[in-house]
């Protein structure tokens, strides 16, 4: 094998080293993306209501993306990045497997499907995802060109999660709530949940086999501790104002995390509402407190990090909450339409989900090498990454009015004696009926989240990378969970105080109600962005200023210090 390395061109050697590393990237998604898009359906086979299928969604992906904490720390320790990822990816598999277990009819066991998806599938995301992408773009050499073939590579990447998510929505999810020929109805969702078991296992040792082409600096561990350092500066400023502020911020995150998983499990309207003030205390603590990180002194690799959480956290979450009614809101809307095809099959609702895949998939080289340079030309002047992002926040909010619109022709439409296979048990305990409009239509709202997308999470997740070299996979985590976890920590409580206009029967609430209410939430995110970015100095891309500035301090310019500090 060493001869053979030594044989091959460095691009070839890198291109084979890339390629096994997005196979993960892959098959992650597929998994992720079957189990979100069909949960929902089996938790209402099983008796959950509506909304609290959707809380269960949520605090499936809160806990995935808070499990990212984990797998940063674990990444930036001697464990190293290599050896997280292949860990936690066959924790992930095992987690496939039993929660496909746990749907066989002949067991149908809710406990054990718990396990499944909460106690390993949710760790096992969480170490997967935030270094997967990371040790991705270390296979890429370290020159100055290298830095937009990074940016692209995230682009690309997110790409591959699509290409997964239309696996799931157009494949998995479909013959979880149908079954295939040869495969009967009820064994629908143990083969979908066994397939991405098995596709997990072939992309571990497809990740296994790749080991000689990777970059041998791509296997550095930080022997640092790298948490304890932001600690210790953490606690350094503590009898500051702004000290105690963050440390609350801080504070909150596993509290949040807490009460978000308790409300599903004990509904109650004051836990609602404590829990829905904790995210907004939380995330208002750390963007007061980080705007501005000139109370933690002299600037170094710790502030460089705190210094993008305000951008991080607002961006992410302002989107997010958006983002994630395609997996309940859109969900359930779709599956109180007409769902069937020519001969009367009928599609998941989940299927609709490929609008929004396929808009990532072809918009995301249109915008790259299309739409963005045009853009530029236009205007003069770098789109950055701010322009990206507030432009996809406002594409979001345009789907959520778009449903609203979609929904009320819903509504005044024919109610077909036809039970949806997807939709929620009615009372008679059959499900829900479809309406006679076609589930088609929701491919336009799903495609609009879609182009949004590309605008946002792949922008901030570059964005984390190059906070600060030696802090990328913690960084990583926690953009991670800035775009999963605060979001569905959100997401959920929203879910739980509006539950009385989305009952089983969207025909007896008010759903449009919900996408008002989502959209004034992220009018007023949008409104933050805006603030702390131009207060923060990010006009263009924060990591390029940190770096303009580095490279001032470098050169012994006597004002560099207050150039950082100020940004």
């Amino acid at each position: 094998m060493s001869q053979l390395l030594h044989f091959l061109h460095p691009v070839t050697a890198m291109a084979l080293a890339v390629v096994c590393i997005v196979v993960i990237e892959l098959c992650w998604s597929v998994g992720l993306n079957t189990l979100v898009s069909t949960m929902k359906s089996w938790l209402q086979d099983q008796g959950f209501t509506n909304a609290d299928s959707s809380s269960v969604h949520q605090i499936f992906t809160l806990l995935s993306f808070a499990f990212c904490f984990l797998g940063g720390l674990l990444a930036e320790t001697y464990v190293g990045r290599y050896t997280t990822i292949l860990v936690f990816s066959a924790i992930y598999a095992a987690g496939c497997a039993l929660t496909a277990f746990a749907a066989t009819p002949a067991m149908e066991s809710i406990p054990l499907f718990m396990v499944g998806i909460l106690v390993l599938t949710a760790p096992g995301t969480g170490g997967v995802k935030p270094n997967i992408g990371t040790f991705g773009a270390d296979q890429f050499d370290d020159l100055a060109e290298s830095g937009r073939r990074k940016e692209a590579f995230f682009m690309y990447l997110y790409v591959t999660m699509s290409v997964g998510a239309v696996i799931a929505f157009g494949f998995l999810a479909n013959v979880a709530t149908a079954g295939l020929p040869g495969i009967p109805k009820e064994d629908g969702f143990f083969c979908a949940y066994m397939i991405m078991a098995i596709l997990m296992a072939i992309a571990l040792l497809v990740f296994i086999v790749g080991t000689p082409f990777y970059r041998k600096e791509s296997f550095d561990k930080n022997t640092e501790p790298v948490l304890m350092l932001t600690v210790q500066r953490l606690l350094g400023g503590r009898q500051k104002v702004l000290g105690k502020v963050a440390l609350l911020g801080w504070v909150l995150l596993p509290t949040l995390i807490i009460l978000s998983v308790l409300q599903v499990f004990y509904p109650s309207h004051s836990l609602t509402i404590v829990s829905l003030l904790a995210d907004l205390l939380c995330i208002g603590c750390l963007c007061v407190a980080h705007r501005d990180n000139c109370w933690l002194g002299e600037p170094d690799r710790v502030t460089r990090c705190l210094d993008v959480v305000p951008k991080i956290i607002v961006g992410n979450v302002t989107f997010n909450v958006l983002y994630n009614t395609m997996f309940s809101l859109f969900y359930s809307q779709a599956c109180q339409m007409d769902t069937r095809l020519g001969g009367g099959m009928q599609l998941s609702g989940a299927f609709f989900n490929l609008g929004d895949a396929l808009a990532v998939i072809l918009f995301t080289p249109l915008l790259e090498r299309c739409m963005v340079p045009a853009a530029e030309k236009l205007l003069r002047r770098e789109v950055s990454s701010n322009m990206k992002v507030l432009t996809g926040i406002a594409i979001a909010i345009g789907s959520q009015f778009t449903a609203a619109s979609l929904e009320y022709a819903r509504r005044n439409a024919e109610v077909l004696p036809i039970p949806s296979n997807c939709a929620p048990l009615a009372a008679d305990g059959q499900h829900v009926r479809m309406s006679a409009m076609s589930g088609f239509w929701m491919v336009l709202p799903y495609a609009m989240v879609g182009i949004g997308e590309v605008l946002v999470n792949p922008v901030l997740w570059h964005v984390a990378y190059t906070a600060e070299p030696s802090m990328k996979s913690l960084m990583q985590a926690f953009c991670q969970f800035a775009m999963g976890g605060l979001p569905n920590a959100i997401s959920a409580a929203l879910t739980q105080a509006t539950k009385s206009w989305t009952p089983n029967d969207l025909n007896q609430g008010n759903l449009p109600m919900v996408y008002f209410v989502n959209v004034l939430f992220c009018l007023a995110g949008g409104a933050v962005y805006v603030s702390l970015t131009r207060s923060a100095g990010f006009s263009t891309d924060g990591e390029k200023e940190w770096r303009v500035a580095e490279e001032s301090s470098e050169a012994g310019e006597s004002d560099s210090s207050e150039s950082i500090a100020s940004s």
